[in-house]
């Protein structure tokens, strides 16, 4: 019966959608229908037919190799650095296996958003984007903005992804801004993704196939949790219109190559002081719950971890993680929420048998990978109101519906992966 408790997190999940609506009785019951089947069949392709399996496979072994591509660029810059092994040693960090995750993290996300760059530049990824969005707007009947946005969010990152849908911004409905600022969140930019695989893989967990079938599954929930929570009761613009603003921002390949490593670099500093920002808050803010327990029970640790393990419990249940894992999976979540995926994925791969169970792994990584927390609410906010200035009273009104949406989709992927393991 196990195998079924993720019947109860997807009711669970549902219902909380159901249970905040703006408009109940607007619920499109097609798309959410349609949605939920299309998250489905993505499930059932990557963790059930071997020969899709085998595919997603061989694109973890290419995520692996990516990371040793810009280990090649980052051991230049760095060769020399003496780095800790994994066996205590001191060794110099272009030895095979030195893992530092301020240098191997931070090429990785230069080198993707390089690519990624290029990519956009020859019009190789508006065109994987179309294809991709057209098939969804064909089977949930989404609006193009709406689904350009949501599948584009599976490849780059939040801002980038609206970038995609720029001309659209300024008329899109608020439940359209909704479902496009949800599916960002819910998603995760195709660089972070990378470094999350090469994290498993040196913990020993082959989490790509996971990780690439949890933020494809992303976008059709992000926009079956956003219709529930706010349905569309406008006209859209751009129903039945897949158009992509194919508007190249730069002159030539060098200069995309030149913009892909600034941009890079950008975001890896970005992480980099958001982790050691937050980390260090929390040791401060455990600090003093530590001694505010004390003062109650000198033998009672009072931490957020602690505090993580009993809210997020219910929904580490109902997800069907293991029980032996429902406690550890619980403070994942809320780290995750509160913090970044970041921190999450850090302690779900560098503290050893963290989450015991394959299915507890599975669940789990798929349910933290996602952009959805407070942070990313503000980057939103932010990055969107620059592109469409006469929204960013809509964007702030919704921005925690946004987190909302994007936390529960995220959960919703996370519930459906669960029943077929």
């Amino acid at each position: 019966m196990e195998r079924f408790t993720g019947l109860i997190g997807i009711a669970l999940i549902l219902g909380l959608a159901f249970l905040v609506s703006n408009n109940k009785r607007k619920i499109n019951l097609r798309l959410v229908i349609s949605g939920l089947a299309l998250q489905i069949v993505i499930a059932i392709l990557i963790l059930k037919v071997q020969p899709i399996r085998d595919v997603f496979g061989f694109l973890g072994r290419c995520m692996q190799h990516i990371e040793q591509f810009a280990k090649k660029g980052v051991d230049f810059v760095y060769g020399g650095v003496a780095a800790v092994g994994f066996d205590g040693s001191v060794q110099n960090y272009n030895t095979p296996h030195v893992f530092v995750f301020a240098f191997n993290v931070t090429a990785t996300i230069i080198l993707v958003c390089i690519l990624v760059a290029v990519f956009y530049h020859l019009g190789i990824m508006q065109r994987i984007v179309a294809i991709i969005a057209k098939a969804m707007n064909f089977i949930m009947r989404v609006s193009g903005a709406e689904a350009l946005s949501n599948v584009a969010s599976a490849f780059v990152g939040q801002i980038e992804a609206q970038v995609m849908i720029r001309p659209y911004l300024k008329g899109m409905t608020n439940s359209e801004l909704l479902a496009s600022m949800s599916g960002s969140l819910a998603c995760i930019a195709g660089g972070i993704l990378i470094v999350y695989a090469n994290m498993g893989a040196q913990a020993g967990m082959d989490l790509a196939p996971t990780l690439i079938m949890a933020s494809l599954m992303a976008a059709p929930g992000a926009l079956v949790i956003s219709k529930i929570v706010f349905p569309e009761t406008e006209v859209s613009e751009t129903m039945q219109t897949i158009k992509l603003n194919v508007h190249k921002e730069y002159t030539n390949l060098i200069d995309a190559i030149s913009h892909g490593a600034g941009d890079g670099f950008k975001i890896a500093m970005n992480v980099i002081a958001m982790l050691i920002g937050f980390i260090a808050l929390i040791a401060l803010i455990d600090f003093t719950l530590l001694h505010i327990g004390h003062l109650f029970n000198p033998h009672f640790d009072l931490t957020l971890d602690w505090i993580f393990g009993k809210i997020f419990y219910p929904f580490a249940w109902a997800m069907g993680i293991p029980e032996t894992d429902v406690s550890h999976a619980a403070t994942l979540l809320g780290q995750k929420l509160t913090v970044n995926e970041f921190l999450a994925f850090k302690n779900l791969t560098a503290i050893p048998n963290y989450i015991q169970t394959p299915k507890g792994i599975v669940i789990i990584s798929t349910a933290i990978c996602g952009f959805a927390n407070f942070s990313s609410v503000g980057m939103q906010i932010g990055g969107i109101g620059a592109l469409a200035p006469e929204r960013r009273a809509d964007l702030a009104r919704l921005g925690l519906k946004a987190l909302f949406c994007g936390t529960l989709a995220s959960y919703l992927s996370a519930s459906i992966a669960g029943i077929l393991m």
